[in-house]
């Protein structure tokens, strides 16, 4: 439970300390990126030893072609992270924290209609989860964005 905590209170305070943050919303995401290789560098290190051998021996052929689609794979989602990364903190700038949350929200849709593209079908019961969990995150928003509206406030 413990863990859960500070995860919840950890990731609810990313938005707003990203906002009040001096730094550029890029040189945050760049090291917020190199801070996640450094702590996990070292785990797959060393779960991968023989590989990482190979590669300081500069060896060749160090990939059996069935690993190339996973290699692919996995450098799109490091990618897809990276901009997601800069795009989070720039928003965090542009927007409201609220609705910047809000457009974050949206990644498990993108992945859905991405899936297909992998060979993965999302259920019925997914895309209801989906439909429900992301109108439920950007209600409050437009519902305050239309209070402002209504008011004059800007």
């Amino acid at each position: 439970m413990a863990a859960k905590a500070v995860t919840v209170v950890s990731v609810s305070a990313t938005a707003p300390l990203t906002a009040a943050a001096t730094a550029s919303p890029l040189a945050m995401a760049f090291w917020r990126n190199c801070l996640g290789f450094a702590v996990l560098g070292p785990l797959l290190l060393l779960l991968r030893r023989r590989e990482g051998l190979r590669v300081a021996r500069r060896e060749r052929g160090l990939l059996r072609r069935e690993q190339w689609r996973p290699l692919a794979f996995g450098f799109l989602a490091a990618t897809a992270l990276a901009l997601h990364f800069a795009a989070f903190m720039t928003s965090t700038r542009l927007t409201s924290v609220a609705m910047s949350t809000a457009l974050v929200a949206t990644q498990p849709g993108w992945q859905a209609l991405i899936a297909p593209g992998q060979d993965v079908r999302a259920s019925r019961r997914t895309w209801a989860g989906l439909t429900l969990s992301t109108g439920a995150g950007v209600a409050p928003v437009a519902v305050r964005t239309h209070m402002r509206s209504d008011t004059g406030v800007t």
